[in-house]
């Protein structure tokens, strides 16, 4: 008998701390999880590899900060917000399934997710059996 694949979900939020937990979570329900806490990081990762992935969940409103390297005089690129990464995972791969997650969501921030072309976000912080439902719901459409 072949053994099934698990099922690859990639995390992205700049909280270091619910990034860790939600990968937590997500292996203890059965999964492979990775975190990424920059969304130019996790670009790179899923970019190298979409397929290794079957599903992302990301904080939309991630902080479009640009990140600074040590010398004053070279600036690095712009971090991008979540909304913008989603939108990039689909680009690189269409259909790919996106959870947006946030803790806080005003009407504006569903307007936009809408207008991107996602469904609802879902709230966070999610216990087990929210995200295993949450999870379930964007693998199935």
């Amino acid at each position: 008998m072949a053994s099934r694949r698990k099922l690859h979900v990639l995390v992205v939020d700049n909280g270091e701390d619910i990034t860790k937990l939600t990968v937590e979570m997500l292996e203890r329900l059965g999964y492979s999880a990775q975190g990424e806490t920059q969304s130019l990081a996790a670009l790179k990762t899923f970019s190298e590899d979409p397929n290794k992935f079957d599903l992302a969940i990301v904080e939309p409103v991630m902080p479009e900060l640009p990140v600074r390297s040590m010398r004053k005089s070279s600036p690095a690129a712009p971090e991008l917000t979540g909304l913008e990464l989603a939108v990039r995972f689909r680009r690189i791969k269409p259909g790919f399934p996106v959870l947006l997650y946030a803790g806080a969501i005003e009407p504006s921030l569903e307007e936009e997710i809408r207008a991107a072309g996602f469904g609802a976000a879902i709230p966070k912080p999610l216990g087990l059996k929210g995200l295993e439902e949450a999870v379930g719901r964007g693998l199935r459409s």
